[in-house]
């Protein structure tokens, strides 16, 4: 050993050289094993699966099981508006601001809502529809080992601890479990924001402050603010803690005076702050507009007041401890996953014991471990606990609007980071096992089994704990591996020590791979938004107009992905538009932001028709609206196989028919999707056995009671002779329905029963792969107004949208006073329809306004043959176009405030920026030569004096 080596440094050299091998092997294996396939465009990486069981797709699908039950707004809202937002670029439109096709509209590149505008989304554009998300997931991977590992070397920690840190981070709760929404491209810049604070503290230089308005701007441009402030928020307190405690260190030997030591960061940091704002200014402030100019928050004011239930608190070791997120499979937690599951590690829980309790020296920056402690302890208890803490922390600006318990965003950060800071001291433990170490030790294990026995005791039944056992038993052993490699570093004189430190990162990767392998949902790229003859039935015919999806059918905003407008949609809603759509559908709103119709009656009311919807589409299972024909005359006394039978029902001439119906005795069950599926075939029938009208649908899993066979058969009250409506099965296992009773309109040995049409205005005019009806009362999108009549709410205006003309339109009282109705009619051609720009031609014989059924939105501008004119609120929620007699051209467009020089502003500030960088950079390398020059002119001085002597 050389002369002043610290034997304790070369044994932990020793230790750490496998170490470096396996801390990378876990992110490897992330990538390799799980995004492989994805970045290649093999696998999509998302939950294409989970639209399969939603109209019109379910009709047709061949997946048997989906891989995570668990995720939703992926599919229905997310991954349509990026997909969106590619293909319109794709298109040439070089700023794609606005998307108008689901709801009443929403911000898609103007402000960073739907976050691709963010970095790692930007990076990914030149990738194919197939692998981009992959290739995001990559990216926010990536984000996350830079942050960490620059991190860990700032504060003493070593490369493989910042690796472990990454991984632990990159598989915990929040990253996996928000994959594919914006929330993980927000999270993955965290741990790059905590070291910008870190270099800024300790160095105290311009230079060293430009990192930080970089990562702030990446972490607002992610497109999720709630946690982006909570990261801010914590990554301050973390820059006061490190800088109290850098001058507390240093005392009188720190250089220059109070300002130097005590304001300079603080004023950099505000710096940085402001400079951030420029580069994200211009995205911003259209977005505070849109949230608090036309949505209503208040519904989100006690926000703060949510926490998780107690028995969530499992799923830290045990992500699945409350149930699977598999097809089929049952969940028994307290919370929807996405927000319940909070997934640490149980190796990482061990780890993070581990810095607790083990000494951590001068290696690692003081004030580090324990504030990396109390900031994952405050996550958890505005998690688990709320009460007087959460409402201090809602005190602060910007903080109660959102759940608190999302604060397990940077949460999982600081315990990503504290069980990093236990890897380096387990590695440098060698000889440190006092008694009360030893006992720490053995609590892990003991804690991990505690929480497994819970477990197990919470578990509704022998069949749901059977369920979660394996991944149950599979994190135990790795929490206990964990504890027994700790264990065997640090007990004296000992060989392999090395050996046991390196099969820590091995075993934090068995446990997180599995849980991103269970909730990371990779399918078949054939299958997300694949085209049935439904989509191009409405596309073909539904114009400018908008379909609107009842129950889950066109799930959220997911037809925008064909192009089809639709009243449903998974957006945030001007209060006037959400208060318009419950008069029409009071059950609209499955959540805050998600909304379909919840029945097919409600596509009878008026206020449908000023939606300008023209069809409604629901699954093929639902039962078709009208009158039903034929209940209580089923045998209940016996049952046939319709296999072998056929059932039938004689129907006077001149009905009108939408659908058949047969009485099953006993459950499909498991019904097999892929293959030879069971179906239902009815048939209207002439005497002659001429086939008046036909439909089918597949038979669905676990299917019971009266089932229904959608017939578009309204054309038949034309019939002037009797028929006979027929079902019968093919396909599939054998079906014991209902015998026929002895009604003389049963020709049948199984019971059939009709559904006739009413007089509704309603047209069942598809049952292909979905119930399609046309509403033949529809308003066009846009429609000349000749006259108005005045409403102030939206239960007004929808009780008069039953009475007035289609030419009236509904104002408040002082719109209907300013302008101008002389009766007369218009001739309307729309010459341009996008998302952001419309153009319209009136030919007007007077005066009168040009209605568009879009939702009234702030930013939006209207010009009459180029002179601007005001928007006003039309029938309660829309666009209204005051014109006067003549032949007009009328635009609408969108123009977010801050737009007009805001991009320029960002683009200067990063050149300004990038000059700087160069500039400081070259000037730190000139000193650092001068001062080197000094220094070799002083050493060549003294060997000339010594030499002299």
């Amino acid at each position: 050993m050389r002369s002043g080596q610290d034997p304790d440094h070369r044994a932990r050299d020793v230790q750490r050289d496998p170490a470096r091998w396996t801390a990378w092997l876990a992110p490897v294996l992330l990538v390799v094993v799980l995004l492989g396939p994805s970045l290649l465009g093999l696998r999509l990486f998302a939950a294409g699966d989970l639209i399969e069981r939603r109209a019109p797709w379910a009709e047709t699908s061949t997946v048997e099981q989906v891989v995570n039950t668990c995720v939703s707004d992926t599919i229905d809202a997310s991954l349509p508006h990026q997909l969106v937002y590619r293909d319109r670029l794709a298109a040439g439109d070089p700023a794609p601001l606005w998307d108008n096709y689901a709801s009443a509209g929403t911000i898609l590149a103007a402000a960073p809502f739907q976050g691709v505008v963010s970095p790692i989304f930007q990076a990914t554009l030149a990738m194919p529809d197939a692998a981009f998300q992959g290739w995001i997931k990559l990216f926010e991977v990536a984000a996350i080992l830079a942050g960490t590992v620059l991190w860990a070397r700032r504060v003493g920690l070593s490369v493989p601890a910042g690796v472990v840190g990454g991984f632990l981070y990159a598989t915990g709760s929040f990253m996996v479990m928000w994959t594919n929404w914006p929330q993980t491209r927000t999270a993955a810049f965290f741990p790059l924001l905590f070291w910008a604070m870190e270099r800024l503290v300790q160095d105290r230089t311009v230079r060293s402050a430009l990192p930080l308005p970089l990562v702030v701007a990446a972490i607002v441009l992610g497109g999720f603010p709630a946690i982006a402030v909570h990261a801010v928020y914590l990554a301050a307190a973390y820059a006061v803690v490190r800088l109290v405690v850098l001058n507390r260190t240093a005392g009188r030997a720190a250089r220059g005076g109070p300002w130097e030591r005590w304001g300079r960061a603080p004023l950099l940091a505000a710096g940085g702050g402001a400079v951030a704002l420029l580069l994200v200014g211009f995205q911003v402030v259209p977005w505070a507009q849109q949230l608090l100019g036309t949505v209503d928050l208040e519904r989100r004011a006690n926000a703060w007041t949510a926490t998780i239930g107690p028995r969530e608190i499992l799923t830290i070791a045990y992500p699945q401890a409350l149930g699977t997120c598999h097809s089929g499979d049952a969940r028994w937690g307290s919370y929807i996953p996405v927000e319940g599951i909070s997934f640490v590690g149980a190796g990482a829980v061990v780890l993070c014991l581990a810095a607790v309790v083990l000494p951590v020296g001068a290696w690692l920056s003081r004030g580090v471990r324990t504030f990396l402690l109390v900031g994952g302890l405050v996550a958890l208890a505005a998690t688990f606990l709320g009460g007087p803490l959460n409402y201090l922390l809602q005190l602060l600006p910007l903080m109660g609007g959102s759940g608190l318990h999302r604060m397990r965003a940077v949460g999982g950060l600081m315990l990503a980071m504290l069980a990093a800071v236990g890897f380096d001291a387990v590695a440098r433990s060698a000889g440190q096992g006092r008694w009360w170490r030893w006992l720490a030790v053995a609590a892990g294990p003991v804690l991990l089994g505690v929480a497994a026995w819970a477990t197990y005791f919470v578990a509704p039944g022998p069949q749901e704990w059977q369920q979660v056992r394996g991944t149950v038993l599979l994190g135990l052993l790795c929490g206990a591996g964990v504890a027994l490699a700790w264990a065997w570093a640090m007990a004296p004189r000992v060989r392999w020590r090395a050996v046991a430190v390196a099969a820590i990162p091995v075993l934090l990767a068995v446990d997180g791979l599995t849980f991103a392998h269970a909730m990371w949902p990779r399918v078949d790229p054939e299958l997300a938004y694949r085209e049935t003859s439904t989509d191009g039935f409405l596309r073909a015919n539904l114009g400018r107009e908008r379909l609107v999806g009842v129950h889950s059918a066109y799930w959220g905003g997911a037809g925008q992905v064909h192009g089809l407008r639709s009243l449903s949609g998974h957006t945030f809603t001007p209060e006037e538009w959400r208060a318009l759509l419950l008069e029409a559908d009071p059950g609209m709103f499955a959540s805050a932001t998600s909304h379909s119709l919840s029945t097919l009656g409600a596509l009878e009311g008026p206020v449908m028709d000023r939606f300008a919807v023209r069809y409604g589409v629901a699954d093929t299972t639902m039962v078709p609206l009208g009158s039903f024909w034929g209940d209580g005359e089923q045998d209940a006394a016996r049952s046939v196989v319709l296999h072998d039978a056929v059932a039938a029902r004689a129907v006077p001439a001149g009905t009108p028919l939408r659908g058949a119906v047969v009485e099953l005795v006993e459950s499909t069950g498991d019904v097999q999707e892929s293959g030879e599926t069971g179906r239902l075939v009815a048939q209207a029938v002439a005497a002659d056995g001429r086939v008046l009208a036909e439909s089918s649908r597949r038979l669905r899993d676990h299917e019971t009671g009266t089932v229904t066979v959608a017939v578009a058969g309204e054309h038949l009250a034309a019939t002037t002779e009797p028929y006979t409506v027929t079902v019968r099965a093919e396909g599939g296992d054998d079906l014991e329905v209902r015998a026929a009773g002895p009604s003389p309109d049963q020709q049948g040995a199984a019971w059939a029963g009709v559904i006739v049409a009413p007089d509704d205005g309603l047209t069942l005019v598809r049952t292909a792969d979905a119930q399609v009806y046309e509403r033949e009362s529809v308003l066009p999108r846009f429609r000349w107004a000749s006259g108005a009549e005045t409403c102030e709410t939206a239960v007004e205006c929808a009780a008069l949208m039953a009475d007035v003309a289609p030419t009236t339109v509904l104002l408040t009282g002082s719109d209907a006073a300013a302008h101008a109705f002389d009766g007369a009619p218009a001739v309307v051609l729309v010459e341009q329809d996008e998302d952001d720009l419309q153009r319209v031609r009136v030919t007007a014989d007077g005066a009168g306004m040009l209605v568009v059924a879009d939702g009234f939105q702030d930013d939006w501008a209207a010009t009459v043959d180029g002179r601007e004119v005001p928007i006003v609120r039309a029938d309660h929620a829309m666009k209204g176009v005051p014109v006067p007699a003549g032949e007009h051209v009328i635009e609408l467009a969108y123009r977010p405030v801050g737009w007009g020089v805001g991009p320029w502003v960002a683009g200067a500030t990063v050149l300004a920026l990038a000059a700087a960088w160069v500039w400081l950079a070259r000037r730190d390398r000139r000193a650092a030569r001068r001062d080197g020059d000094a220094a070799r002119r002083a050493g060549d001085a003294t060997w000339q004096d010594g030499d002299a002597l």
